[in-house]
């Protein structure tokens, strides 16, 4: 095999090796952008297909990592152009629209039993996480995600975005304070009479309320005097959960799907 062949052959390897191993964080970092599954398995492939020719030299880890997410927030911010936040109640608004339409409960349910799924609290946590990010403006939402969940430093992030270390620092704490206050406020594993009490109603529906209760003992949230103090366990719990592969995925993705459906009738999301 010649020099070149060699070092070509290399590097194709380590693109694999590397790529197959980022790959689950990539997908997961822009399903939580997009909050669409379909378009982000495919800017998911887009990016690993621009990346195979971009980031082919990258001989580090660090540096392939960095690009590659740097590919993904571009294509991710052409994706999402013109999009407008989603409101803090559109979590209210799915529990609205699923009240109002008794078939597609019986739906939810048979969706569980065609996939043989089982409903989990920490995987409705994960989706209630994903839905609430749709809340912030989408440069807030990326800046969040990737110091925050994906652990880039402000420095790295400000490579990525085109932006200042100051500008990444100021938005991530922003919109830290802003998912911070929106569950403070709404969620009822961490406030006592908060308005959202999906994880319980979806739990004691599907699993019965002896398996729910002892699910949510086993989660980090719980109503405190300090709610706010919740969300780093939060954090914690989600960043260990892969949105689009656990046992109830599906189940969730249809749910995001009638969300999207509620929220378009409300002249809410821009088709």
């Amino acid at each position: 095999m010649s020099s070149d062949n060699l070092r070509n052959s290399l590097g194709k390897d380590f693109f694999n090796a590397v790529a197959e191993k980022l790959r689950p964080r990539l997908l997961a970092y822009l399903y939580r952008r997009l909050a669409d599954r379909g378009e982000a398995e495919d800017l998911c492939q887009e990016t690993l297909l621009e990346a195979y020719t971009a980031l082919s030299e990258s001989k580090a880890e660090a540096a392939f990592r960095e690009g590659l997410f740097q590919i993904a927030s571009r294509l991710a911010d052409r994706a999402a152009e013109g999009a407008q936040p989603w409101g803090e109640s559109s979590l209210e608004v799915l529990q609205d629209y699923l009240l109002e339409h008794e078939a597609t409960q019986g739906e939810l349910q048979e969706t569980l039993e065609s996939r043989e799924e089982e409903y989990s609290l920490a995987d409705h946590v994960d989706f209630c996480f994903t839905v609430t990010l749709q809340s912030l403006f989408p440069r807030e939402r990326n800046t969040f995600l990737l110091t925050q969940l994906e652990g880039f430093t402000a420095g790295e992030v400000a490579g990525v975005m085109g932006a200042s270390p100051e500008e990444i620092e100021e938005k991530s704490a922003s919109a830290s304070e802003s998912l911070r206050e929106n569950f403070a406020e709404r969620c009822s594993l961490v406030k006592a009479g908060a308005p959202c009490k999906q994880c319980r109603v979806f739990g004691e529906w599907l699993l019965g309320p002896e398996e729910t209760e002892e699910e949510l003992r086993g989660l980090p949230l719980q109503p405190s005097v300090k709610p706010e103090a919740t969300f780093p366990k939060r954090l914690q719990l989600v960043s260990r959960l892969d949105p689009l592969h656990n046992g109830s995925d599906r189940f969730h993705e249809q749910l995001l799907q009638l969300l999207r459906r509620a929220l378009g009738e409300k002249g809410l999301l821009k088709p």
